[in-house]
């Protein structure tokens, strides 16, 4: 039994792990800005706080009340589809609060709690090379490639090992009227393939450094 973290876990890949993790019999503490759907799971091993990550008091206050985290899977990101020119300057420093400072905060203060043990980061293919209309969401995920680098390489030694798992398309609320999916939306991804990718990884021997799994639907590839 591990006690997990997740991020983002109101909806998604989140709201899909919280629940396979929970079955489990794991202990999850799960943080996201809404909670519509958290406040509808009943276990006795899952609690869970609203909270937007990127605002680091709050986001301190909850951590004072965590003792041990041994898995950390950080999914909370958001994204807008848009040629940069016609992104607002709101929307730039949404993405980038969120999507990366967000996450070196929840990472960072995790490190605290942490004897050993796994971080996850929920990347992107567009973290792996540029993708049209996606300059700001891409600029965040490829800077989580440097993330994963350089803390590996400070925190392997420790027993601590991170992870980037880079899905293409997943279908979820993320595609919709605003951000709309230029192709067959039911051939994408299912955040169920993502959580088998991640209990892959918790499950692993602490020997295996994992650093990084791409994953694509059939009808995308890049």
């Amino acid at each position: 039994m591990k006690n997990i973290l997740i991020t983002g876990a109101n909806s998604g890949v989140g709201l899909a792990a919280t629940k396979f993790f929970a079955s489990k019999g794991h202990n999850l503490i799960c943080i996201s800005k809404n909670d519509s759907n958290l406040s509808k799971i009943n276990s006795d091993n899952f609690e869970y706080f609203k909270v937007d990550i990127s605002n680091l008091t709050t986001l301190k206050n909850v951590f004072s009340k965590i003792n041990k985290i041994d898995i950390l899977i950080n999914c909370a990101a958001i994204f807008e589809s848009k040629p940069f020119i016609d992104q607002s300057f709101e929307m730039i420093g949404k993405i980038i609060d969120i999507n990366l400072k967000g996450t070196l905060f929840v990472s960072r203060l995790c490190l605290e709690k942490m004897s050993k043990g796994r971080i996850i980061n929920i990347s992107s293919v567009s973290g792996l090379h540029g993708i049209e209309n996606q300059v700001v969401y891409s600029s965040t995920k490829h800077a989580l490639n440097g993330f994963e680098e350089s803390l590996n390489k400070e925190l392997i030694s420790k027993g601590i090992q991170v992870t980037n798992v880079n899905p293409g398309g997943i279908k979820t609320s993320l595609w919709n009227k605003k951000n709309p999916y230029n192709g067959d939306i039911d051939r994408l991804l299912k955040p169920s393939d993502i959580v088998n990718i991640l209990n892959f990884i918790v499950e692993s021997e602490s020997r295996m450094v994992i650093k990084n799994i791409s994953v694509f639907p059939d009808n995308e590839i890049h």
